[in-house]
């Protein structure tokens, strides 16, 4: 007469431990969840029952209950994944919460004034503190532990723009900005290796005058195969002695982002305005990505002299100056 009662324990507690299995025990993507102060167990239990990381939150309460955490669990930020069972949820939360890394990511081109803004809005420092970090003359003012050779070839006069390297970073929101600064310069190093370097003195090429070839490379074409073709043309202006007129360094200049910058535009003083100054400009008008470095060391010889980028971001290209009119009516007016 025993049986029916067993039966329903074995049948309570089988269904009791499989409510608090993980949702999912295969899935251990990162979800954070962020626990405000003084916010109870039970609307802790709801919380995490509406990110889907407990089955049922009454079981996590009960759990809670009994393990005696109910008054332990903490504020905080919390990386949890629905592999986790109810009872490792709960002692997770009844622990400190570690400091959850922020991901930034800094896209190709983007200028130091960008990523400073960009930082800013993500909560890493302020503008001014990055602007005013990456302006030193010396790396070792503001970095006196880090050696980066790479940057001998920057000229004191310049910021370190070009030399931050865009690409997906992970920091602490406590970081500072000259913990992201040598985040970038360290991957700077890796990514642009010393056989690379080696190959621009092969080639007679400096390090800082690729990156500032490249930071307008990457400005004026989106393709890979467009980048190379365009440095070998911007190379062999600045062989000629034939001013590069890239509209990109006047939309530096001027703080536009325009096809095609206006005639009052391409008439402002600056050393940054190739139209009205020959050769390369002072310094990087960006930070380029290894695609845009890879195509100004190695480019595409063509026998094109001109070339414009249209709306849709395509590359049409000129060999004479009335071609290159004939191109600016049919895809820029």
């Amino acid at each position: 007469m025993f049986v029916v009662p067993a039966l329903l324990i074995i049948a309570a507690a089988w269904w009791f431990f499989a409510e608090l299995r993980p949702v999912d025990a295969n899935n251990k993507n990162s979800v954070i969840v962020t626990i405000a102060p003084k916010t109870g167990f039970r609307d802790i239990a709801l919380q995490l029952n509406d990110a889907k990381l407990v089955r049922n939150r009454y079981m996590f309460e009960l759990v809670v209950l009994l393990a005696g955490l109910s008054k332990d669990l903490r504020a905080g930020s919390y990386e949890l994944s629905p592999s986790m069972s109810s009872t490792a949820i709960a002692k997770a939360l009844s622990k400190q919460a570690p400091p959850v890394e922020v991901t930034l990511t800094m896209p190709e081109g983007w200028t130091n004034a960008q990523i400073s803004a960009y930082l800013e809005s993500r909560g890493i420092g302020t503008a001014e503190g990055f602007m005013a970090a990456t302006n030193a003359t010396d790396s070792r003012t503001i970095l006196p532990d880090d050696r980066f050779d790479f940057l001998a070839d920057k000229p004191s006069s310049v910021s370190l723009q070009g030399f931050l390297f865009p690409d997906t970073y992970r920091v602490f929101p406590d970081a500072s900005s000259t913990d992201v600064i040598r985040k970038m310069l360290t991957n700077f190093g890796v990514k642009v290796t010393m056989d690379m370097r080696l190959r621009m003195h092969e080639k007679g090429m400096t390090l800082f005058d690729v990156l500032t070839l490249a930071s307008i490379v990457e400005r004026e074409a989106r393709t890979d195969a467009d980048r190379r073709m365009v440095a070998d043309i911007f190379w062999r202006r600045i062989g000629i002695g034939m001013p590069l007129q890239s509209d990109a360094t006047v939309n530096y200049v001027t703080g536009k982002s325009l096809l095609r910058p206006t005639g009052s535009d391409i008439e402002a003083d600056s050393l940054y305005n190739t139209y009205k100054y020959k050769g390369l400009p002072p310094g990087p008008i960006g930070n380029p990505g290894l695609s845009s470095i890879n195509a100004v060391v190695t480019p595409t010889s063509n026998t094109f002299l001109y070339f414009l980028t249209d709306a849709t971001g395509a590359v049409h290209y000129a060999a004479t100056y009335e071609e290159h009119l004939a191109n600016v009516q049919r895809y820029l007016e």
